[in-house]
């Protein structure tokens, strides 16, 4: 379909374009799915940090030198922790929710950056098919409802591209202060991975045709400067009124992402580990990614400048954290966007029909199984009861409930073929795959996750 006849589809009753209604239902998915019941479950693993460091910052009245039980702890920069506070101070109040909010909220940004790109280079439908994709993606949806730096390190990166992309035929001064303040304005919370990897992933496009001598200017020296500047200042100030504490921030800048990354002192895993994490992670759309990434390697020669853009910037993310000597699961979240760019230009663009029918074929399958099983969880359940001791009463209606919402799609489809498509602004074949995984996905973090809260025993912060 061309991009003149996706805006030109037949509007709706009242004047309005389809294509408001998808925007419409997928922000208002978005929003249900990060932020519903988001401060319900009780702290987890490293989240306990982020929320004791900002509750002695408040404690100390000290908000550059954190500490964890009046210890430094100077591990994350700053803003990771002055997120939190902003909420606190706003709120009054500092629970799992506060803690959980920034995450919630660089999810959103995550999203927005993430259909921009599409629709920037390629056109709406496949911004939009990427946004649900990545917002239906196991791995997305469960870091941006933690209270960690991992979302807001990969809103840092899908957002300095997406800016890269949106000035590129204009550089100056300007362009370049933006993209180097959303990179080390990002670094702020994470580490220079936002710094990094948005220059790895647009290096492709800068060699492409000799771009990269239009970027050899006084501005961008200067732009390059300021953003320093900026991201320094937090640093001096806690260096210069230390008095007594025993880390220093710049020091540990080094430590956490030079020094570990070509010589790892922890997280220390295989070399193959992200073969595993990744398509882990991106459940349930793992078969329909593979189908796309082998389809685009195989037709790498075939493929448009901003096509080969897409693969080689998925290559190159995976690349740079599997050379890295510390590795863990939620290092790989900033491959995550671009994945789904890949994916929805399969499904959009590129993929030839044989491969599209292949990888819809295996995405659909899975997703029919997911309901299927979930439909047919009441006859597991009382097997469950006699290893757990009890099922939430809730849990078993949830999971039922799931399990038949997640068949109306393909009741929909056959009934009404275009109006799926209509609703989620993607293709007429991919959308009750979409629909049937949002629903699906929407149900176990909103309300199936929630009633597992039962089987746990910590206390609220």
């Amino acid at each position: 379909m061309s991009i003149q006849s996706i805006h030109n589809e037949s509007s709706t009753k009242d004047g309005l374009p389809p294509i408001t209604y998808s925007r419409f239902i997928f922000w208002t998915a978005a929003c249900l799915f990060l932020f519903w019941a988001l401060g319900y479950r009780g702290l987890w693993g490293p989240e306990g940090r982020w929320a004791e460091v900002t509750r002695e910052m408040f404690l100390n009245r000290d908000f550059f030198h954190p500490t964890i039980n009046g210890e430094p702890y100077f591990d994350k920069p700053l803003f990771t922790y002055w997120a939190i506070a902003i909420v606190t101070a706003i709120t009054s109040r500092l629970d799992e929710w506060v803690a959980r909010l920034p995450s919630a909220v660089a999810g959103i940004l995550t999203l927005w950056a993430t259909v921009s790109i599409g629709r920037r280079l390629w056109t709406e439908r496949v911004g939009r098919t990427a946004g649900w994709i990545l917002l239906t993606t196991y791995g997305f949806l469960f870091w941006s409802r933690t209270a960690t730096a991992d979302i807001e390190n990969m809103a840092a990166i899908t957002l300095a591209v997406s800016w890269y992309w949106s000035v590129r035929e204009r550089p100056g001064f300007w362009a370049y202060l933006g993209f180097y303040l959303i990179c080390l304005i990002g670094s702020e919370f994470k580490g220079l991975s936002a710094l990094a990897v948005p220059i790895l992933v647009i290096f492709p496009d800068l060699i492409r045709g000799h771009r990269w001598s239009k970027y050899l200017t006084i501005s961008h020296l200067m732009a390059l400067a300021i953003a320093l500047v900026v991201y320094l200042i937090p640093f001096i100030i806690a260096t210069k009124t230390a008095s007594g504490y025993q880390e220093n921030g710049l020091a540990m800048v080094f430590q956490e992402n030079i020094r570990r990354y070509f010589m790892a002192f922890d997280h220390k895993e295989p070399f193959y580990v992200y073969f595993r994490y990744l398509p882990l992670l991106f459940l349930p759309w793992t078969p329909l990614m593979l189908t796309a990434f082998a389809y685009m390697v195989r037709s790498y020669k075939k493929l448009d400048a901003k096509t080969k853009w897409a693969l080689e910037a998925v290559v190159l993310i995976f690349l740079f954290y599997t050379l890295s000597g510390s590795r863990r699961s939620y290092y790989i979240l900033p491959i995550f966007p671009f994945c789904a760019i890949l994916t929805s230009l399969f499904l959009c663009v590129s993929g030839e029909g044989i491969w599209r029918r292949i990888g819809l074929s295996l995405q659909g399958t899975l997703v029919l199984l997911l309901a299927m099983v979930e439909v047919w969880s009441p006859v597991m359940w009382s097997v469950v009861e006699g290893k757990m001791g009890f099922v939430p009463p809730g849990l078993k209606i949830a999971t039922f409930v799931a399990g038949i919402l997640g068949l109306v799609p393909w009741v929909v489809r056959h009934f009404l073929p275009d109006f799926l498509e209509k609703i989620t602004g993607t293709g007429i074949k991919a959308a009750p795959v979409i629909a049937a995984t949002a629903v699906l996905i929407g149900i176990f973090f909103c309300w199936q996750l929630n009633d597992l809260e039962a089987y746990r025993t910590k206390k609220p912060f």
